[in-house]
């Protein structure tokens, strides 16, 4: 209970810094100077404006129970309403491909560790942790874009877009877990109860399933929170790349990364949606972390 309590605590800390990080004034003067028209960059802190901003931030939460507005004047839960749950059918849908195949992953590592030319064995499982997701990701795109392209991979106004998004967040999480579900069957397989168990004439697959990876679920599911950590990672570059827009596409939207120089254009930063949607993805860790404490637990009393 007190782990748990601790996870709260540390969910609230960093939401408040979260809150109070994104508040921050961040508009810088953009100025020309001489003939040839030299840009020049002046940025003064001003603890007014900052104070300020929390202010107005802290009044429309506690007198209008609403984090704001967006940059559509409407309030800041509709987005989220809108946009989360696109996001949270890709983070469920990976979360449990990843575990399945990551331990159906580990458990075949495992069995063909001795066997050097397994196609599928440890080599594999190295290799695509060893290359960067992101191009991974970019590769199972290109392979559907000009090898399957009957798929429709792009948006989110079918009902299955989400499933092609969710396949590609999988897949470095498997590979983590794949990992430490090889790492774990394999620190078990050599104590006394599995030669016992041999002793008594057990089948090895009886053996394995029945006793050894029960006894690797608490191991598994300590790493279940850095899975989740990992598909979040990836929404990002998932969602703006297929064009899914989902909370973390729409996330991107208000942190306003264009540029405004000449232009004229009026800033689109938004600081309450993107505390909201930012509270949401901690949320999610946070419950998975809660989860994977509790089922741990269970599984392994000490």
């Amino acid at each position: 209970m007190r782990n748990i309590l601790n996870k709260i605590v540390f969910f609230i800390v960093v939401s408040i810094c979260l809150i109070l990080i994104t508040l921050f004034p961040r508009e810088a003067m953009v100025t020309g100077e001489g003939r040839a028209v030299k840009v020049v960059y002046t940025y003064d802190f001003s603890w007014e404006e900052y104070m300020g901003n929390i202010i107005h931030f802290a009044e429309s939460f506690i007198k209008n129970g609403s984090f704001g507005e967006t940059r559509y004047h409407k309030p800041v839960e509709e987005e989220v309403a809108i946009y989360f749950p696109r996001s949270l059918k890709i983070i469920v849908t990976a979360f449990f491909l990843s575990l399945a195949a990551g331990v159906l992953k580990g458990i075949y590592d495992f069995k063909n560790s001795t066997k050097r030319k397994s196609i599928l064995g440890n080599w594999s499982t190295w290799l695509l942790l060893s290359i960067p997701d992101f191009l991974i990701i970019l590769l199972f795109q290109w392979i559907i874009i000009f090898y399957v392209n009957w798929i429709d991979i792009f948006g989110h106004e079918q009902w299955f877009n989400f499933f092609i998004p969710s396949l590609l967040a999988a897949i470095y999480p498997a590979m983590y877990i794949s990992r430490i579900t090889a790492g774990a069957v394999s620190s078990e397989a050599g104590k006394q109860y599995v030669q016992v168990a041999k002793a008594k004439g057990f089948n090895e697959n009886y053996i394995l399933y029945r006793h050894i990876l029960k006894n690797c679920g608490g191991t598994i599911l300590n790493y279940v929170p850095t899975m989740m950590i990992y598909i979040l990672s990836n929404l990002l570059f998932l969602e703006y790349l297929l064009d899914y827009k989902g909370a973390a596409y729409r996330l991107w939207l208000a942190l306003d990364f264009e540029p405004r120089i000449f232009i004229g254009r009026e800033s689109f930063y938004e600081p309450s949606v993107i505390i909201s949607f930012g509270i949401c993805f901690m949320a999610i860790v946070l419950f998975a972390q809660i989860c994977s404490h509790l089922l741990s637990s269970r599984l392994d009393p000490r």
